[in-house]
């Protein structure tokens, strides 16, 4: 008597539609993350608040006093660039070392393994929507104004999360067969910092004619940050909605960056195995 096993067993999804059948282990590794980040903390989520809110008072003091600045409540003008920025930053330096980090769990069970760099910009992300909270404080105490542009705000934290989520996804599986990855990432990122329009204005840059101005000029035209974070910036300081090419360029980014870094992953994760 034979046995038909291709009748009798489950039929394996692959890509997308599986990842979408673990979407409530990807829930429960996001509440795994913030209970392993912020345990034995006294402040606990609090922290997520106060880390923001303590690098925009050193910013400020250094470009408010030192390097006087143009902007009006440059405070506001610099959390609402600097939350972005954070977010971005901490779920890429967590998040390509992911999958290192639970290869004990790959080896043991079956999983797709995109859930865990996933998990960690989902982590990241309950971190940026608490961290709204004293942005929004800090906008009433300057009496910044609330306009309806703000409720673009969604829009723009979920394009910069699928942007994220795309280079995330690609060095999380480049960091398991180069872990020098890791070092790379963080030194890039530490003058990507200073690259993206965080503490200055694109248009009160000026013009000059010197090939560096020229060349930081065309760094920023192609640098995906600089209308991400304008995604975020317009609609809080400014009060008004993103241009419509400046969110028709970001859009069209972090699709594209989500898409190529999902396909890359979904491509090499097979051979993780025997590299972990």
């Amino acid at each position: 008597m034979t046995t038909d096993l291709t009748a009798s067993s489950p039929v394996r999804r692959g890509g997308v539609p599986e990842l979408f059948d673990y979407r409530q282990l990807v829930a429960l590794l996001v509440v795994r993350e913030l209970k392993v980040r912020y345990k034995r903390s006294v402040f606990g989520l609090l922290w997520t608040m106060l880390n923001p809110l303590l690098l925009m008072i050193v910013y400020t003091v250094v470009f408010s006093t030192i390097m006087p600045v143009a902007q009006k409540n440059f405070s506001v003008f610099l959390l609402s660039a600097l939350l972005p920025w954070l977010f971005f930053q901490t779920a890429l330096v967590q998040g390509l070392n992911s999958v290192v980090a639970n290869q004990d769990l790959i080896r043991k069970v079956r999983v797709p393994q995109a859930v865990f760099p996933l998990s960690v910009v989902g982590s990241n992300l309950v971190n940026l929507a608490l961290s709204v909270v004293p942005l929004f404080l800090l906008m009433l105490f300057l009496r910044q104004p609330f306009t309806r542009a703000l409720l673009f705000l969604p829009v723009g934290v979920i394009l910069l999360t699928c942007f994220t989520s795309g280079v995330t996804l690609a060095l999380a599986t480049f960091t398991v067969f180069f872990r020098d990855v890791k070092h790379l990432a963080e030194v890039v990122l530490q003058m990507l910092m200073y690259l993206s329009p965080i503490f200055y204005d694109l248009s009160a840059l000026g013009n000059s004619k010197a090939w560096w101005f020229r060349l930081f000029q065309t760094f920023l035209a192609l640098n995906p940050l600089s209308y991400l974070i304008a995604l975020i910036r317009e609609p809080v300081y400014y009060g008004r909605l993103p241009a419509a090419q400046t969110l028709e360029i970001a859009a069209g980014i972090s699709l594209f960056t989500l898409f190529v870094g999902y396909r890359i992953f979904q491509r090499l994760a097979p051979r993780h195995i025997h590299y972990l």
